[in-house]
């Protein structure tokens, strides 16, 4: 199953996946080869990347898990999905929603030209197995558009862009 980490400030999507030789980590661009091994002892476990063994003690809360090796406790938090986007999507200038991480678009609404209202529902997303509808933010009209029902993006990709609306007299 795909997460969002937070790790030092910078949120990381990763994801482990099973190959014939154990596993490989996935950390953003980054492809880890890796096994782990139940230790003795409830939470130990022993990580092997290459030929390195390191043995770490794993704890999981609600909003955190905390991993202790090497004489040094670090804390990884998760992210939800709708908060990155809800995140992504609040910038200051409100004129464009971009994708907090890779998924596919579900559903469309509208089309480039279109004028919308704060709140009203344009399309909808699915990143790791999570279906967001995406709202405006506030009046105006679709500027760009540029994913259709069953593409794909990237993160930080836009999703869609908002011009002003103009006033009419």
């Amino acid at each position: 199953m795909r997460r969002i980490l937070e790790v030092d400030g910078e949120e990381i999507p990763v994801w482990l996946a099973s190959t014939r030789q154990g596993h490989v980590l996935h950390m953003g661009e980054r492809e880890i080869p890796c096994t782990l091994d139940e230790a003795a002892g409830r939470g130990a476990y022993v990580l092997e990347i290459s030929d390195t063994r390191i043995p770490i003690r794993i704890a999981v809360d609600e909003s955190a898990t905390f991993i202790h090796f090497g004489g040094r406790a670090y804390e990884i938090g998760r992210t939800d999905p709708a908060d990155a986007l809800d995140r992504a999507g609040s910038g200051a200038s409100q004129d464009q929603m971009l994708a907090p991480m890779p998924g596919v678009v579900v559903s469309v609404s509208v089309a480039p030209g279109d004028a919308v209202k704060e709140g009203a529902p344009m399309l909808v997303i699915e990143s790791m197995k999570l279906e967001t509808t995406v709202t405006a933010p506030r009046d105006g009209i679709v500027a760009e558009l540029p994913f259709a029902t069953g593409d794909s993006f990237g993160g930080k990709d836009v999703l869609l862009r908002l011009e002003p609306q103009e006033e009419t007299d």
